[in-house]
């Protein structure tokens, strides 16, 4: 590993937590540290980016979405698609990335909507083929998802589900492997994994392994798991100012996020879908299993924020 050089006074260190340390001698903070000697300014407006931590700082051209937004439509195409393909570039390094990012990833970091790119490029997932990015959708959502209602079956509700929802369609309780919801229905692999506001940060703050672990035993069913969420990805990208979070609520949505990012890369059999409220989740949840395949060809959270789901 290379040594870190201080730039105040050229002094050496192995590690940035060494380093970080030392800078308290000079009663700098690591904000002033990076913004003085290593500064990034917003793209649109010069100002210097807002530093959050290292990565934060060094991963973002821009202070806000909406100062993103306004640099793409203000600027010449060509510029323009250079600039989207250079930032997916940068986070396939500094992420390791496999697969094409998803809508949950690209919404929650300062990056375009996979819809803007299929609109610059005309096909999103030939330009991540391109990147050598592993698709992970069989296509982009164009049509309006059809719900197709077959009688004769059960959904199960797993035994430890504590408030289940109040699906429209036959339903028994029954101990599941992972999940809370599946239909009983011959070759139908694609189960649902309810989540809470509350839930939601618990599980992906201190419980990712054993979350994980769960999606390992999925897959060797060949499964799939699509986490229905019971707020809008919106909320969750803010749950530290929503009044009904508990203050005991430490952790930042930038880590719970960073932990989504990371599952969805590391796992081909997960998708998540962030419902806006619980009446929508239910009705998502039904009509996930009754909609063919859509569950692990597309991008629900795409499809749901173009009004396709």
């Amino acid at each position: 590993m290379a040594e870190l050089t201080c730039k105040i006074d050229g002094a050496k260190f192995e590690t940035e937590k060494e380093l970080h340390r030392y800078l308290r001698k000079f009663k700098i903070r690591m904000a002033e540290y990076y913004q003085k000697y290593y500064p990034r300014r917003d793209l649109l407006t010069g100002e210097l980016i807002k530093f959050k931590n290292k990565n934060y700082y060094f991963s973002n051209h821009f202070n806000s979405r909406v100062n993103m937004k306004k640099w793409l439509k203000e600027t010449p195409k060509e510029k323009a698609k250079e600039f989207c393909v250079k930032i997916i570039e940068e986070r396939k390094e500094r992420r390791s990335l496999a697969y094409s990012p998803t809508q949950v990833e690209m919404r929650c970091t300062m990056m375009p909507p996979i819809h803007y790119y299929q609109e610059l490029f005309g096909d999103f997932y030939s330009l991540c083929s391109e990147l050598d990015l592993k698709p992970r959708f069989n296509k982009f959502p164009s049509e309006e998802i059809k719900e197709e209602i077959e009688e004769g079956y059960e959904i199960v509700i797993d035994t430890r589900e504590q408030k289940p929802l109040n699906i429209n369609y036959q339903t028994r309780r029954e101990g599941l492997k992972f999940a809370d919801y599946w239909l009983d229905k011959e070759d139908n692999k694609c189960y649902v994994e309810r989540k809470e506001t509350k839930d939601f940060i618990g599980t992906f703050t201190g419980g990712c392994d054993r979350f994980c672990r769960e999606l390992e035993r999925a897959d060797e069913q060949d499964a799939y798991v699509v986490v229905v969420v019971e707020n809008s990805l919106d909320n969750m990208m803010k749950f530290n100012y929503l009044k009904y979070v508990t203050k005991k609520v430490q952790v930042t949505p930038e880590y719970v996020m960073r932990n989504v990012r990371d599952i969805i890369q590391k796992h081909e059999n997960v998708q998540f879908l962030f419902a806006k409220g619980r009446t929508e989740a239910t009705r998502l949840t039904r009509k996930l299993f009754f909609s063919g395949t859509n569950y692990k060809d597309v991008d629900l959270q795409l499809a749901y924020e173009l009004k396709l789901l």
